[in-house]
C-alpha cells in the first residue's frame, strides 16, 4: 500500500499564504462537518467549515488530483445530478446581511471531468434551505425546509432553476404556489408530455392537502393547484404516476395520484384549457376524477395490458393487484398468493408478452418472495401468469443494475445481512450474505457491487458476471466510497474513513489489491499527518 501526500500549488494564485510551505490557509484550519458525494469520474467532499467543495478526481497510478472549489458561506444542502456530472451546492449566505459585502444565498454548479471547477452561480432571493434535482439532470428546485427558521417565512416560495442555462433575470424563476394551506413535501418531475399546447415537462409539486403542476417550460406562470378533496377533507399525496399515452396525441397525458392511507386514487386527465377558465395563461387543464382500488394501494404504475392502458395498483390487504381502466375508471383485480407491496416494470429488459403486455416485478417487506407477473388483462378476466420466487428473507430495497448487467437486480434483505442477485431473464435469485450486515452500491458500469460493513475497516467487491466477492481489510473503518471513472481508462474506488480530516484509500476498482492503493491519511490538510 502507498502512502501520498497532497499538494495544490495551482490553487495558491488568489489565496493568502502561510508558513513556508506556501499553502491555502483553509488547509491549514481544522475541519468541521463534511458531506461525501460521488461523480461519474470523481469523488467530492463539500467542506462545510472550509466554504468549498473538494473535487477528487483519480489519475491513472491511482493518486487524487484534488481542486477546491468556494461555495459561499451557510451552507444549507448538496446533491449530485443524476448524470453524476455535476455537484449542486446551496448555501444560504449571510444571515442576517448586516454589511454591503455580506454575501448572499447562492446556488453553486461545480463539474468534474478534465477541468473541475464552478460552472455556474446562481444568485437566490432568499435563504432556503430545501434542495430537489430533477431525475433528468436539468433542474432544480429550492424550496424552504424544516431547517430554515426565519422569523416570518412563506413555506410556498420556490425558486426553479435550470441549470443548463446560465443565471439571468428570468433563471432562477421565483414563484409562489397558490396554496389552500399546504406546504410542499415532495417534488416529481415528468418525463416530456405530448399535451395542449406542444411537448413540454411538468413539475408537480406535492404538498401535504393538494398537487401543484408547474409548466417547466414557463414556470413564470405559475401553479395550477389540483385539489384532491372538495368536501374540505385533508387527502394526503403520497406517489404520482404518470403516462404520455398515444404518443400521436396530445389530449390523453395523465397522472395518477396515491393518496396516504386512503383507497382512492385521483386520476388527472391533462386536457386543453377552454377559452374564460382561471388556467387560462396555460394551455392545459388539468381534469382530476377518483378512482377506487378496491383498498388502500402502496404502490402505483400504468401498465400496458392486452385490453390497453390500465393503472395498477399493489393493494397488499386483499393479496391482489387492481388494474384500473383510466378512461372509465373500471377495476378489476388479479389475486395474488403474498401482500406484495412494491412494483417495477421489467418489460424493456425482459421483453412484452406475446400480447404487447407489460411485464412486473414485485416485492415485500413482509412477505419472502418476489413474482414475476404478466399484465395481461381482457375486460371480465384478469389473469395472465404470476411466477413466484421464494427467498429467505423479505425484501427491503431493490437495485437496479446498469449495463452490460441490466438484466440484472439486487435485492436487500430487511435484516441487513441476506442480499440476492435477482437475474430477471433466468428468473434465479443468487443468495449473497453479510456476516456483519452491510451498506450496498453498485458500480455505474454495471460491473460490480460493492459492500461496506458499518464503522468497520471492511469492504468487498461482488463480481457481478461471476458472483465472486473479494474482501479487503483497510486500516480505518469506511464511511462511503464511490466506484469512479479514473484519468486514462478503468476504474478506481474511493473509500472515504471518517478520520478527523478525512482519510481516503483508493484502490483499483476492477482489480482491488491493498499492494497497489495508495492511502490519504488527511486529504482536507491537504497532505499525509
Amino acid at each position: 500500500m502507498r502512502l501520498a501526500s497532497l499538494f495544490l500549488p495551482s490553487l495558491l494564485a488568489s489565496a493568502a499564504l502561510v508558513g513556508c510551505g506556501g499553502r491555502e490557509e483553509v488547509w491549514d484550519s481544522t475541519p468541521g462537518a463534511f458531506i461525501a458525494h460521488g461523480l461519474a469520474d470523481a469523488a467530492a467532499l463539500v467542506d462545510t467549515s472550509g466554504e468549498r467543495a473538494l473535487v477528487l478526481p483519480v489519475k491513472a497510478d491511482l493518486t487524487l488530483d484534488p481542486v477546491s472549489i468556494p461555495i459561499g458561506r451557510g451552507f444549507a444542502s448538496s446533491a449530485t445530478t443524476a448524470d453524476g456530472k455535476r455537484l449542486v451546492v446551496l448555501a444560504r449566505g449571510d444571515v442576517p446581511r448586516l454589511l454591503p459585502d455580506d454575501q448572499g444565498p447562492l446556488l453553486s454548479v461545480i463539474q468534474s471531468g478534465a477541468a473541475p471547477g464552478l460552472v455556474f452561480g446562481y444568485d437566490l432571493g432568499d435563504p432556503l434551505s430545501g434542495l430537489a434535482l430533477d431525475p433528468e439532470s436539468r433542474f432544480a428546485v429550492v424550496y424552504p425546509s424544516e431547517a430554515d427558521t426565519s422569523f416570518v417565512a412563506n413555506p410556498n416560495e420556490l425558486s426553479i432553476v435550470d441549470l443548463s442555462a446560465g443565471p439571468s433575470d428570468a433563471n432562477p424563476t421565483p414563484l409562489t404556489l397558490r396554496s389552500f394551506g399546504g406546504r410542499p413535501q415532495g417534488f416529481f418531475f415528468t418525463p416530456m408530455l405530448g399535451i395542449p399546447g406542444g411537448a413540454r415537462r411538468l413539475l408537480a409539486v406535492l404538498t401535504d392537502r393538494d398537487v401543484g403542476i408547474i409548466d417547466l417550460s414557463e414556470p413564470q406562470k405559475g401553479d395550477i393547484t389540483v385539489r384532491l378533496s372538495s368536501s374540505g377533507e385533508k387527502l394526503v399525496p403520497a406517489q404520482i404516476a404518470v403516462t404520455d399515452g398515444d404518443p400521436a396525441l396530445d389530449d390523453d397525458a395523465r397522472l395518477a395520484i396515491r393518496v396516504a392511507n386512503d383507497s382512492s386514487v385521483i386520476l388527472v386527465d391533462l386536457l386543453p384549457a377552454a377559452a374564460g377558465e382561471a388556467t387560462k395563461a396555460h394551455s392545459f387543464r388539468p381534469t382530476p376524477n377518483v378512482v377506487f382500488a378496491g383498498g388502500v394501494p402502496t404502490d402505483i404504475a400504468f401498465v400496458n395490458t392486452d385490453g390497453g392502458l390500465r393503472l395498477a395498483a399493489l393493494v397488499p390487504a386483499q393479496r391482489s393487484l387492481t388494474l384500473i381502466d383510466p378512461a372509465t375508471g373500471i377495476p378489476s383485480s388479479v389475486a395474488l398468493d403474498a401482500p406484495f407491496e412494491r412494483i417495477s416494470i421489467v418489460t424493456g429488459v425482459v421483453g412484452a408478452t406475446a400480447s404487447g403486455a407489460d411485464m412486473a416485478l414485485l416485492w415485500s417487506t413482509s412477505s419472502a418472495s418476489v413474482a414475476f407477473v404478466a399484465l395481461g388483462s381482457t375486460v371480465g378476466k384478469p389473469y395472465k401468469s404470476v411466477e413466484r420466487l421464494e427467498l429467505e428473507m423479505p425484501v427491503a430495497a431493490v437495485y437496479d443494475v446498469p449495463a452490460p448487467n441490466d438484466r440484472l437486480k439486487i435485492l436487500a434483505g430487511v435484516d441487513q445481512r441476506s442480499f440476492y442477485v435477482l437475474d430477471l431473464i433466468a428468473r434465479t435469485a443468487s443468495p449473497i450474505l453479510a456476516s456483519d450486515g452491510a451498506l450496498f452500491s453498485v458500480a455505474p458500469d454495471g460491473r460490480r457491487a460493492w459492500m461496506m460493513a458499518p464503522s468497520q475497516p471492511q469492504i468487498a467487491k461482488l463480481d457481478l458476471t461471476s458472483l465472486h466477492p473479494k474482501n479487503l481489510f483497510l486500516t480505518q473503518p469506511v464511511a462511503a466510497a464511490f466506484d469512479v471513472a479514473r484519468a486514462g481508462g478503468g476504474r478506481a474506488l474511493l473509500a472515504m474513513h471518517a478520520t478527523p480530516n478525512v482519510g481516503v484509500t483508493v484502490l483499483d476498482g476492477e482489480s482491488p489489491a491493498l499492494e497497489t492503493a495508495t492511502t490519504y491519511a488527511s486529504v482536507l490538510l491537504g497532505d499525509l499527518q
